[in-house]
Parts: C-alpha cells; sequence; structure tokens
C-alpha cells in the first residue's frame, strides 16, 4: 500500500480508520476502511488491506456518500450570485427574458461546466441538471458534453427553451420539444451512462393538464423520468399542478416534484400514495420573495422522505450545506413565527437531512441502485469531510457539524465512480484557468445585454 500523494490516484483507494456515515441502514455509522476498486465500493469493515492501493488516512476524517442534488437550473453558472437579494419578478426579468435568449451554445457549455465543477468542490457528486435552456439542439448538445467533461454524475433533465419565455411559461399550450427524441435515440441512449437523460417537464402550473398529459406521454414513451416545478406562491392554490395531474390520472412513481411549497395537504398525500418524490429547494425558498415556504416538515407529514436542491447559482450558493441548513431555519422560523401551522409537523435532525441530501437523493433520481449510500457493490461516490479544521474541532457529534458547520472547504477528497475529481482539497480537472477565463468573458457579455421588460 502506498501512502496518500498529492497526484490524484488511477488504482484503488484505501481509506483507513475514518468515521462511516454510510447511508445504508444496513451498515448505519462505523469507524472503520473502505476499499474502492475499479471504480466500486468493494469492501466496507475493519484492518482491510490492498497491495498497490493508495491509502487515506481517515483518522479526523467522515467519509459519505456525495450529495444528489436534485434540481439545478446549471446553465446560469456564469451569471453566479448576480441576482443576490431578488425577487421571483427579477429573477424572471433578468434570467428568463432578458440573458436566455442571448445565450449561446458556448455560454450553455461553459455555464454547466462551472456549475458542475462548482458542485464537484461542493462534494456533489451527482447533478441533476434542469435544463430550460434548449434554444437548439446545439444549445442541448453542448449542455451535455459539459457534464460529461466536467466528471460529474449528471442527469440531464431535458426542458424548453428560454427563448419566448412567455409562450412556454405562462399556461403556454406549445409541447415538449420534440428534438428531446434525438437525444434519447441519438446522444443519451444508456441509461447506465455516467450522464443520463431524464425530462424536465412545465405540468399543469406552467402549461395545462392537456399540455402535461401529452408531456408525460412522450416521456414515458422514450422510457424516462419526469420533474416538474409545482407549488410555486400563488400558482400552487391557482392550478392544484398535483391534484390536477391525479384527477387525470397521471400521478406516478416516475415523478419528481420540485419545490411544493403552497401544494396543499391533499396534494401532498396524492404524492405519498402514487410513490412520487419531492425536492426541496430550501435556500432559494428562504430568500426569493414569492415562491413560499419550504415543505420539508409537511413533505415528512405525509411520509414523503424529500430530497434536497440548489435551483439557481444567480441567487444562492452552490453547495449543500447552505441548504442543509436553509431547511433546518426555515422550519424553526415557522415553529415560531407561525405555531399554529407548525404544531403537527414533524421535526428533523442533521441525520435526517444527510439523508435527504443523499440516498433520497439518488432515490428521487432513480439511481439509488448506483449511488446515495456506501454500500458494496454500489459506484465509488463518495466525499471526504476534514472534522479538523477549526470550523469543527472539537466535534461531539460529526453528522451535526457536518450540517451546522460544514463548507466545500471541508471537503478533501471526492471520487466519483471511483475517479478523483478533488483530491487532497484541489479540483483535478486540468482545464481550470481556461475554463474560468471562458466564464468570465460569458458573464460580462450577458450582463451587457439591456434588460427586457417582462
Amino acid at each position: 500500500m502506498t501512502q496518500q500523494t498529492n497526484s490524484a490516484p488511477t488504482g484503488d483507494v484505501l481509506i483507513k480508520n475514518a468515521h462511516l456515515l454510510t447511508q445504508d441502514p444496513d451498515l448505519g455509522e462505523l469507524v472503520g476502511d473502505l476499499l474502492v476498486r475499479d471504480g466500486k465500493i468493494a469492501e466496507i469493515g475493519t484492518d482491510l488491506s490492498a497491495e498497490g492501493a493508495t491509502v487515506i488516512d481517515g483518522t479526523d476524517r467522515a467519509v459519505l456518500p456525495g450529495f444528489v442534488d436534485t434540481h439545478r437550473h446549471t446553465w446560469q453558472g456564469a451569471v453566479r450570485q448576480t441576482g443576490i437579494g431578488w425577487d421571483f419578478g427579477a429573477y424572471r426579468q433578468h434570467i428568463q427574458l432578458t440573458w436566455g435568449p442571448e445565450y449561446t451554445p458556448e455560454d450553455v457549455y461553459v455555464g454547466n461546466m462551472v456549475g458542475a465543477l462548482g458542485a464537484l468542490d461542493a462534494g456533489i457528486t451527482t447533478l441533476r441538471d434542469e435544463s430550460h435552456i434548449q434554444n437548439s439542439p446545439a444549445h442541448t448538445d453542448e449542455a451535455i458534453r459539459a457534464l460529461q467533461d466536467s466528471g460529474i454524475r449528471g442527469v440531464f433533465a431535458y426542458g424548453w427553451p428560454s427563448i419566448d419565455s412567455n409562450k412556454w411559461m405562462l399556461r403556454g399550450e406549445a409541447t415538449h420539444p420534440e428534438d428531446i427524441r434525438r437525444v434519447r435515440e441519438q446522444v443519451l441512449t444508456e441509461d447506465s451512462a455516467r450522464v443520463t437523460l431524464q425530462a424536465m417537464l412545465r405540468g399543469p402550473e406552467l402549461s395545462t393538464t392537456e399540455v402535461s398529459a401529452a408531456d408525460l406521454g412522450l416521456a414515458r414513451d422514450l422510457g424516462i423520468r419526469s420533474s416538474m416545478h409545482v407549488g410555486n406562491g400563488p400558482w400552487g392554490p391557482q392550478f392544484r399542478g398535483i391534484g390536477s395531474l391525479g384527477e387525470a390520472g397521471l400521478l406516478g412513481d416516475d415523478l419528481l416534484f420540485i419545490h411544493c411549497c403552497t401544494s396543499d395537504d391533499e396534494e401532498l398525500k396524492m404524492l405519498a400514495d402514487c410513490g412520487a418524490h419531492a425536492s426541496v429547494s430550501a435556500a432559494i425558498e428562504a430568500v426569493l420573495p414569492g415562491l413560499g415556504a419550504p415543505a420539508t416538515g409537511r413533505l415528512l407529514k405525509f411520509g414523503i422522505r424529500p430530497s434536497l436542491s440548489v435551483d439557481t447559482e444567480a441567487t444562492v450558493a452552490g453547495d449543500m450545506f447552505n441548504v442543509m441548513r436553509a431547511s433546518l431555519t426555515a422550519h424553526n422560523l415557522g415553529v415560531s413565527l407561525v405555531p399554529d401551522e407548525y404544531a403537527d409537523l414533524p421535526t428533523f435532525t442533521p441525520r435526517d437531512l444527510l439523508e435527504f441530501a443523499t440516498i433520497a437523493g439518488a432515490k428521487a433520481s432513480g439511481l439509488d441502485d448506483r449511488t446515495g449510500s456506501l454500500t458494496v457493490g454500489k459506484d465509488a461516490d463518495l466525499i471526504v469531510f476534514r472534522l479538523d479544521e477549526f470550523t469543527t474541532v472539537p466535534s461531539a457529534d460529526i453528522a451535526a457539524s457536518i450540517v451546522g458547520a460544514g463548507h466545500p472547504g471541508n471537503v478533501e477528497t471526492v471520487l466519483v465512480a471511483g475517479k478523483a475529481a478533488k483530491w487532497n482539497g484541489r479540483l483535478t480537472h486540468p482545464d481550470l484557468d481556461a475554463i474560468r477565463a471562458q466564464a468570465e468573458k460569458s458573464r460580462d457579455r450577458l450582463l451587457a445585454t439591456p434588460l427586457v421588460e417582462g
């Protein structure tokens, strides 16, 4: 065995004497060793050895599955943090009406690339890319190519164009772009690949129930899962996205419902009964007025273990630590400010939040057979988290330290299918300087575009 070096490993990796937060119910948490071989988790135990493996000393380290972000509009990576303090109207004016139509395929590539690399740097190994920048087939292909080039495990959720946004977003009657068939048949054909295809549909709140039926029929004909934004501020009670689908007999366990902030209790029960999944974007829901309060506790009330997501880096940070803390903060603020509404809602702990950020996200993405837990036979998608930094020393409860004080700087190592995307605290991608320069060029051009009135 060889000790860890500055160079990223190309073969087996053996992590010794680490705190393993496996998210596997049969294993739980333990102090022990983990062996990565041929991209898979080969062994978990104690006193493991492997000839020729690169050894990571896990002392004062936690090892856990890589985080799973189930909903991010990754193409907006080059305009990160431009909208801190926006409300939904400002987001729509800048992103959907002004900048979206100006995006070139090159802008999409670099936006997705910096978004995916930032996610990897923060310990997110699986990114469900909710892509509504399908302005042309070239835009779509560049978005996919960036996910493939970044090294992340990607789910490309094919959406709609960001040209003529009112046609697509305001109860429009256009059905989903047929180009998704080309992608399924020619580009993302293998469901076992590192980057796979799903659909991002508008659903009854952004289109109509009739359009949603046609769109779901297309996705199901292609054999792919779908997501929809529902419970978005006033549109939730007005159009009842989940309820409308339920009444039309369209619900199923292949659906991921995003936000659910203003979906009513009857709808959440429908969601639970059909075995569908939910994604809570607590950070953006807490800071972008107009969406509604994060639905974490309400989902738990109906037995739904939600996944977590960033949404857009235009208005929030792109790491899962921020989202986990926002989930807890928003819930506890609700308990304090509107106690009658929160009185019968379940609470949740740091360990629950780690579950939501890992295995629950893998289940919501249809990938729990490959990722989301430290389980022998699964792909080695994992992170090594430093507990010896003075943000977490001395750690009395490791899960609480990760959720309560963790940040991307604590993430020392990131493996995706056994390949090091981050090693000794640094991303391993060879073209970081060039990507940074391309992102700055894209940002400057987009921000110079005159604002379009809604």
